[in-house]
């Protein structure tokens, strides 16, 4: 008798400590990940894109990923140093900058048009006289905005640096704040010519732009943007979250969540890769 009711006590004790440690895991995956997205305009449109990823996010990794619009890159970087926001969205140029500034490391990148990588490219008309980067000279060109743009400002220069061009001396520039703004200005020649990520020639909805153009130099392929994490994130978290994203191009709820911004998935990324990035801001410098 006494020996059975030691044995229940055992299998009580067992079972209080096994609830315990379920509800102390489910305290743990109840904390909130805070993602933050730049987003200049539209925010709530950007928050609408983003939305389903961070939902398929939560469910994969266990923990309730919660998006954070911040208004641009400074403000993300701003909060990850007050420790407001865990994981942070980086263009390349953006990401070297933080990287300078804050602890932290890249673990994935994303995949559009079926690539992590994309080029900044000068295009012209395709009925203009000019033809190499040489001839843009004293030119009208578009770009997006200043300072705010990895392919649309900072590596455009840097190319045009590399070709002799002093940018306050040499160019008459525009600023048009979107890159299918700057592809429509040359189109319909209000520029002379314009730097864009390539990648949007790719889209379907700009085909009809593409037989007006011609692009006269590209860049070298530039990592795409990553999540960045602040580095005294949990190790664990940080790997649930890392295979959450990963795992999202294996199936197709997660395929379907990513499609509003047009992301194909997510590969591995790490700090090595924005080197050549960081030799063209060294160059521009």
């Amino acid at each position: 008798m006494q020996k059975k009711l030691i044995i229940k006590v055992i299998l009580i004790i067992i079972i209080i400590t096994l609830l315990l440690s379920g509800f102390v895991c489910a305290i743990d995956n109840e904390k909130n990940i805070v993602l933050g997205i730049p987003s200049k305009k539209s925010a709530l449109s950007m928050l609408s894109r983003w939305q389903p990823i961070a939902d398929e996010l939560s469910k994969r990794s266990g923990y309730q990923i919660k998006i954070s619009m911040v208004k641009d890159h400074d403000e993300l970087i701003e909060k990850m140093k007050n420790k407001e926001i865990d994981l942070g969205y980086y263009s390349p140029v953006f990401f070297v900058k933080a990287k300078n500034e804050i602890e932290i490391t890249p673990i994935v990148m994303r995949v559009k048009y079926g690539s992590p990588y994309y080029r900044s490219g000068f295009i012209t008309r395709k009925d203009s006289e000019i033809n190499s980067i040489q001839d843009l000279k004293n030119k009208k060109i578009a770009l997006t905005a200043e300072e705010d743009s990895t392919s649309g400002y900072y590596i455009p220069l840097a190319m045009l640096n590399n070709n002799g061009f002093e940018h306050q001396k040499n160019l008459d520039l525009v600023f048009t704040g979107k890159h299918i703004n700057v592809l429509k200005s040359v189109v319909y020649g209000s520029v002379d010519a314009g730097a864009i990520k390539l990648y949007i020639l790719d889209d379907p909805k700009n085909y009809e732009l593409l037989s007006e153009i011609k692009v006269l130099e590209r860049s070298f392929f530039i990592p795409g943007s990553s999540i960045a994490v602040i580095n005294d994130l949990d190790t664990d978290i940080i790997n649930k979250i890392k295979e959450a994203f990963l795992s999202l191009s294996t199936d197709e709820a997660g395929l379907n969540s990513m499609q509003a911004m047009n992301f194909n998935g997510f590969v591995l990324s790490n700090n090595e890769l924005y080197n050549p990035v960081r030799s063209y801001l060294k160059e521009l410098e």
